[in-house]
C-alpha cells in the first residue's frame, strides 16, 4: 500500500473528523500527560497538526514529522495561524534523518499501527531518544481481556490496513523500559503505552 499517497489523500479531511470525533483527541492528549517537563520534542506523524500545536505551545523545540506532505501542509497552515514555532520534517520512521540522543520525548498517536516496519521505526526512536527520554504512544490494539467486541474492532483496524502489535513488548525488545501500559476506550481498544530509555 502507498502510505504516502493515501494520507496525502486524507489530508483536507482528517481535521474535520477530529473535530466530529473529538474523543480520539482527548485519547491522543493522554500521551501528551507522560512527556517531560521540558527539552526537545518530536511528534511522528503529526497529521494536520492539531496535536503538534499544543506540543509546540509548551515547548519551544518542537518538531512534527511525517510521511505525507500533504498532511504537513495543514499542520504548517495550522501553526502559522496560531502563531506557533515547529520545524515539520518529511520522511520515513524507519530512517529517521536525526543524530543519536537528540530529543527529550517522543509522542506518536493513531501512527505505529499504520507503519509497516514497526519494529524497525521502534529501533530508530530508542536511537535518537536521549538517556532518560520518554516515549509516549496511544494506538489501537487488541484487548488484553479479550473481549470478543474489542478483539472484532482490531480485526476492522487491521482491515482497513493497519498492523496491531504488541507496543509494550516492542518497546521492551529496543531496550526501552516501560512506565506505563494501560488500555481505555471503547471495550479496551485503546491503549497508551510509555517506555523511557536508561539512563
Amino acid at each position: 500500500m502507498d502510505y504516502q499517497r493515501l494520507y496525502d489523500r486524507l489530508a483536507p479531511f482528517y481535521a474535520p473528523a477530529v473535530r466530529l470525533l473529538p474523543m480520539w483527541l482527548r485519547y491522543a492528549q493522554r500521551a501528551l500527560e507522560w512527556l517531560p517537563p521540558t527539552g526537545v520534542i518530536l511528534e511522528i506523524g503529526p497529521g494536520p497538526g492539531v496535536l503538534l500545536a499544543q506540543i509546540a505551545a509548551r515547548y519551544p523545540q518542537a518538531i512534527g514529522f511525517d510521511l505525507s506532505s500533504g498532511m504537513l501542509r495543514r499542520a504548517q497552515h495550522r501553526l502559522r495561524r496560531v502563531g506557533l514555532p515547529a520545524r515539520l520534517v518529511r520522511g520515513d520512521s524507519v530512517r529517521l534523518p536525526y543524530a543519536a540522543h537528540c530529543f527529550d520525548g517522543i509522542v506518536l498517536t493513531f501512527v505505529l499501527s499504520a507503519i509497516p516496519d514497526g519494529r524497525a521505526a521502534m529501533h530508530e526512536m530508542f536511537r535518537v531518544l536521549r538517556p532518560g527520554g520518554v516515549l509516549a504512544l496511544v494506538d489501537a490494539g487488541i484487548p488484553s481481556d479479550g473481549n470478543r467486541i474489542g478483539r472484532g474492532l482490531a480485526r476492522v483496524w487491521a482491515l482497513f490496513g493497519d498492523f496491531m502489535s504488541d507496543e509494550a513488548a516492542l518497546m521492551r525488545e529496543v531496550g526501552l523500559q516501560i512506565v506505563e501500559r494501560r488500555e481505555f476506550g471503547a471495550f479496551n481498544g485503546i491503549r497508551l503505552v510509555v517506555g523511557q530509555k536508561p539512563d
